[in-house]
């Protein structure tokens, strides 16, 4: 299909890693959430979630490693300026999988619509939210449902649909795609087709495109010194974490922590979290002093990276970090550290 090699021509254009998102990695999590939608969160990572259930975590935008409670933290995030050239390449990324999508042959593309959709998405809109869209007019008798379904290019699959009723004009008919995205700069992609009746036998489509396209900022972590990480035997979304086990890393493996660490990217603007676990804390001594030190949570996935000279806030979300990680806290240690770390996927992360 023509969609498909559309497809291909990008993923081999990028020649990078793969990653494939899907929405619990990316909304903005909201505050006072009730912890059952934990439980929903938790379905549809083991892939059991109904349309239902997926369709209120779109609408409560709730869907990071950690959810909202009475326990407030305030997770940090970066203030990262995004270079030009990274804006440019994010929004080059999303304009070729906007292209790539398939529409129906009976479509024509207009600049605009005579019911304006607004931009729809499965992330709130921010400065590293790259957001690009089409629009189109065709008859009412065609299903812009089923024909997107049946032509789906490969990676791609439906995550959700849904109907909003407007007090003036007609409802609007929402469907999510979830992407698989070759970046090792993508935090997220995603893709939504919205629809609407018009005028004349007619029904108006939208189709949009996020990607959230982030620095790598090769921090580089010193092994000069002492090099010790702590792990967690119990992590608690109400009180500390406990159990600690701590190791000292040979020169070899301060050398390999270092490595995946520089390959981490910006963890971009990812919002609060009301709930969240400490995870894993690194620190280097030297001459007695810690000169170098960063602490890993569960929401949203920040490794927080504190020196005498600066302050760098990564996303740690990345398997190749965490599988690193676990093998150096002998088996019976650290089991909370290493399941929390079980929320990456080694084919959605890079």
């Amino acid at each position: 299909m023509g969609e498909h090699s559309g497809i291909n021509r990008l993923n081999e254009s990028s020649g990078l890693l793969r990653t494939v998102w899907s929405m619990k990695q990316f909304a903005k999590p909201i505050v006072g959430a009730s912890r059952n939608l934990r439980s929903m969160a938790r379905e549809l990572r083991g892939g059991h979630a109904t349309r239902r259930v997926a369709l209120i975590l779109v609408a409560l935008g709730v869907a990071c490693l950690g959810l909202p409670s009475t326990n407030a933290f305030a997770a940090p995030t970066t203030t990262t300026t995004l270079a030009p050239a990274i804006v440019s390449a994010g929004n080059a990324y999303a304009l070729g999988l906007l292209d790539a999508q398939p529409i129906p042959p009976e479509a024509r593309e207009v600049p605009s619509l005579p019911t304006p959709l607004a931009p729809y998405g499965q992330v709130v809109q921010a400065p590293d939210v790259r957001q690009t869209h089409h629009l189109y007019l065709l008859p009412m008798s065609v299903s812009v449902d089923q024909y997107v379904r049946a032509h789906l290019p490969n990676g791609e699959k439906v995550g959700g649909t849904g109907t909003t009723s407007r007090p003036i004009t007609n409802p609007v008919y929402s469907m999510t795609v979830s992407r698989t995205c070759v970046s090792a700069h993508i935090t997220y992609c995603g893709v939504t087709y919205v629809t609407t009746e018009a005028k004349n036998g007619e029904q108006e489509l939208g189709v949009d495109v996020q990607v959230i396209y982030l620095p790598i900022l090769h921090v580089k972590m010193p092994t000069g010194g002492v090099v010790t990480l702590t792990g967690y035997g119990k992590t608690s979304l109400m009180e500390a974490s406990s159990d600690p086990s701590s190791v000292v890393l040979t020169h070899h493996q301060a050398l390999t922590l270092r490595t995946v660490i520089a390959e981490l990217k910006d963890l971009g603007d990812n919002g609060t979290c009301m709930e969240d676990s400490l995870l894993l804390k690194i620190k280097e001594v030297k001459s007695g002093k810690v000169v170098w030190s960063a602490t890993a949570d569960a929401c949203p996935g920040a490794l927080t990276i504190t020196s005498n000279k600066t302050k760098v806030i990564l996303d740690n979300r990345a398997c190749s970090f965490w599988h690193v990680v676990d093998s150096f806290f002998p088996s019976g240690t650290a089991d909370a550290t290493k399941a929390g770390s079980n929320s990456c996927n080694s084919s959605q992360y890079s």
